[in-house]
């Protein structure tokens, strides 16, 4: 008997009750799944498509805003395919932002979603279950040998998690307080979160408290030596002009919504070694970068363990994680809360974690990677060959791929946005301006044949925008 089960969970899961009904259970899903692997539209028929209508106008008038596209999913798919409540089946390629790196209905997960069936629907941090244990026993073991990272901290989401490790960092760093961040960088939309968020529009009518100061990121125009020259001598500025008040410098290692903006290891080195020299806590926002770079973690990507303090891990995990070293184990009564996470996302955020390290997904040779490298020369291709002047650049690390359509305004991007998701693939945006098409794949669930059949939605998508543009007489 496996030691995370008492002899009663044991006796339950094991029994041949619920594992025929386990078994019936994920084979009823995965037929129903089934007919889901390619893009469909939905029923012609005018009730269903007002129906539709009706339910998006509904929610929407609820919620108090617009949905951004006219999506509402009915809760199956299959693989990088995602069905809409009108019966329509469409490529996912942002993944709910990153979320569902395996797709939809991915029998793995599925099976996990089942075994977490018998337990409560949450786990708490008072009373918390043997799955929270054993998610965050797999996490630490996979830090490295290196790293120094040895304990971590469950919360329902990244703003969550990265609102504990600012706590955990002024604490110990007490009385300093401010952060050093980076231009363009994206930490939530929490009262604190949003003041690190470098979006003024995502603060309109919140209150600063000058507690945040930014350093330019790294420029690939300028190169190495000179990015380096230009973030310390404001970071230098800073820090002369503060004496002893900065308690940290948070950075992500690829900024996700910034636009997949990411620097060579020199630049976060010698960055790094400054931000020490001055007495800085290093704090890494993963949320969005977790799992899907060809390693587990963006700092071993780029080797950057010794550096760590804090770091931040979420989406992919389908749970959401502050990870800290010994110097920063908080004391008793700074952090709390009463949700860990849903029993389902926790069993299969260990699932995921498995799944990645154990099926040939992570390294040089593995098939994030292999994936990756597919999907950057196939769009490649499209700017150097029938979308000549039409894709200005990509931008591609492992999960994360980016390119800049047109000039890169807004406008342009939501209009072949909108072409996409009428031709049958969901992406979004990132960056502020020039503004770029982001995709989070679903690498886990995709093979090449399905990335070429999306490079070449995206190509129909760029030429007729760009046709329709020219109609118009828009450059």
């Amino acid at each position: 008997m496996p030691l995370e089960l008492s002899p009663q969970a044991f006796s339950l899961r094991n029994s041949q009750r619920f594992q025929s009904a386990k078994n019936e259970m994920l084979e009823a899903i995965l037929e129903a799944s089934h007919p889901l692997r390619n893009i469909k539209a939905g029923p012609s028929g005018s009730d269903i498509q007002e129906a539709y209508a009706k339910a998006i106008q509904e929610f929407s008038k609820d919620r108090g805003r617009e949905l951004y596209f006219p999506i509402i999913t009915s809760g199956i798919g299959a693989g990088p395919f995602v069905e809409l409540l009108d019966g329509s089946v469409k490529y996912d390629m942002i993944t709910g932002i990153g979320i569902n790196f395996f797709g939809h209905t991915h029998p793995e997960l599925i099976k996990e979603m089942i075994n977490a069936l018998p337990a409560d629907v949450m786990q708490g941090n008072l009373q918390p279950g043997v799955e929270v244990k054993e998610l965050l026993k797999t996490i630490l073991a996979q830090v490295g040998e290196e790293c120094r990272l040895k304990h971590g901290w469950l919360m329902c989401s990244g703003t969550m998690v990265n609102e504990i490790a600012l706590k955990i960092i002024r604490q110990k760093k007490a009385p300093a307080t401010k952060v050093l961040a980076f231009q363009d960088c994206f930490a939530g939309r929490s009262t604190a979160m949003q003041e690190i968020t470098d979006n003024p529009a995502y603060r309109q009518g919140q209150p600063l408290y000058g507690e945040v100061h930014y350093l330019p990121f790294y420029d690939p125009k300028l190169g190495v030596s000179a990015s380096v020259e230009t973030t310390l001598k404001v970071m230098k500025e800073h820090l002369t002009r503060y004496s002893g008040r900065f308690a940290a410098l948070m950075i992500e290692l690829i900024q996700g919504e910034g636009g997949f903006n990411y620097a060579p290891r020199e630049f976060y080195v010698q960055v790094f070694e400054e931000a020490k020299k001055a007495g800085l806590a290093i704090w890494v926002d993963e949320i969005q970068s977790f799992g899907r770079t060809g390693e587990l973690f963006a700092f071993q990507k780029f080797s950057l363990h010794s550096y760590i303090d804090v770091v931040t891990i979420g989406k992919m995990l389908q749970a959401c994680m502050v990870l800290f070293t010994e110097e920063f184990n908080p004391k008793p009564g700074l952090v709390s809360g009463t949700f860990s996470g849903s029993t389902v996302a926790i069993r299969t955020g260990k699932r995921v974690l498995e799944l990645l390290s154990e099926e040939g997904y992570l390294g040089k040779e593995g098939r994030i990677e292999k994936l990756s490298l597919h999907f950057v020369q196939r769009l490649e291709q499209l700017a150097s060959g029938p979308c000549q002047g039409l894709i200005q650049e990509i931008r591609g690390i492992g999960g994360m791929i980016a390119f800049l359509p047109l000039g890169g305004t807004m406008e342009e991007v939501k209009s072949v946005l909108m072409e996409l998701f009428g031709l049958g693939v969901i992406a979004f945006y990132c960056g502020h301006g020039p503004y770029l098409v982001r995709l989070l794949p679903p690498l886990g669930a995709m093979n090449e044949s399905e990335i070429d059949s999306v490079v070449g939605i995206i190509e129909k998508a760029l030429l007729s925008v760009s046709k329709a543009r020219a109609k118009k007489g828009v450059s």
